[in-house]
């Protein structure tokens, strides 16, 4: 029986139309574009709509997906969704997004999973794992967030607010015989000691009854009601350690070296962390890809994005080989090996 690889397929997004530059960010910050962009590289970022929710924007990326018509919709068989801004705290926002694109009546299998940053390595190694073993033939992974309906817009939240945006994107990781195109490795890791001290946000706390024992409109009562980012110094040295780290354990494990890559795609949280990592590792920087600057960190949906835009303008080819790497918060990291 030939042996089964599993291929990233297709991929699409979608950004809302909503751009918001740097000097349209409320007065209330206390910031300026100098200073998000000698810090971050941001320059804009998008942000959906009220009344939007985060399977709304995965839907219009799937649609994006479908409409390349490298992948037929009857043709997927299960659904991994990434993010930390699901619609409601549960159930799970796969569903949502099952039922939008008309799939329910399928009953595939839907996973929701929560690794922030990383949710994209870790739903592409789940994808690679669950068709290798042929559970699955075609399964669609979704990276999507909507950051911007629940950030701090006041001083106290700047440094995690400048930060973000809202976008979604999605592949289909599908069933080959043939080792051309294939995910060649995968690594996921966690160190739970740095849970508190990344970004967070304790909005649901299960310890308290009720949950929420707070007046959200009291800014000397709701700290938890938002992201927190405690220690930013010790998640920038910590991103950097193990992305680096990660990287060359995929290109070892591969027997690669790091000249064979020819693109990399880090998470987009932050242009000075991904500009070290790649000094760490000895890659030129014009292999490594961006949108940081004009979506912002859209956490699960970063590395998806990069992938979809950069295959669709041509400048990734089939053939080329990727390495995908992020870090965050929990903190959880990972890394892909991929020949498209």
């Amino acid at each position: 029986m030939p042996k089964t690889f599993a291929w990233i397929r297709s991929s699409g997004m979608y950004v809302p139309e909503r751009i918001v530059k740097n000097d349209d960010l409320p007065a209330d910050l206390n910031t300026s574009d100098q200073w998000i962009q000698e810090r971050s590289g941001i320059r804009e970022r998008r942000y959906a709509d009220t009344g939007v929710r985060t399977s709304d924007l995965a839907g219009k990326a799937v649609e994006n997906l479908l409409a390349r018509n490298e992948v037929m919709a009857e043709e997927i068989d299960c659904m991994i969704f990434s993010t930390l801004s699901p619609d409601f705290f549960f159930p799970g926002a796969c569903v949502f997004l099952q039922e939008k694109l008309g799939w329910a009546d399928r009953e595939m299998a839907c996973y929701d999973i929560r690794q922030q940053c990383s949710g994209f390595i870790y739903g592409l190694q789940m994808a690679q794992a669950f068709v290798e073993n042929q559970m699955y033939q075609n399964v669609l992974l979704v990276g999507a967030e909507i950051h911007s309906h629940g950030l701090e817009f006041a001083e106290r939240g700047r440094a995690v607010t400048v930060l973000f945006g809202d976008g979604a994107a999605a592949c289909v990781v599908s069933a080959s015989t043939h080792d051309t195109s294939r995910i060649l490795v995968t690594k996921c890791h966690a160190d739970g000691r740095g849970a508190l001290s990344g970004v967070h946000m304790k909005l649901f706390d299960f310890a308290k009854m009720p949950i929420i024992d707070y007046n959200p409109a009291d800014p000397s009562e709701n700290r938890d009601f938002y992201p927190d980012m405690p220690s930013p110094r010790n998640l920038f040295s910590n991103a950097v350690r193990k992305m680096s780290e990660v990287s060359l354990a995929v290109l070892k494990t591969a027997g690669l070296d790091i000249d064979d890559v020819d693109w990399v795609l880090p998470h987009q949280a932050n242009m000075r962390i991904n500009k070290m990592v790649a000094d760490q590792i000895h890659i030129p920087q014009h292999k490594v890809l961006y949108n940081i600057f004009k979506f912002g960190n859209t956490t699960a949906a970063t590395i998806p994005l990069l992938l979809a835009e950069y295959t669709e303008n041509g400048t990734i080819k089939r053939g080329d080989l990727m390495l995908m790497v992020a870090f965050g918060s929990g903190f959880t990291w990972g890394a892909g090996l991929v020949r498209y």
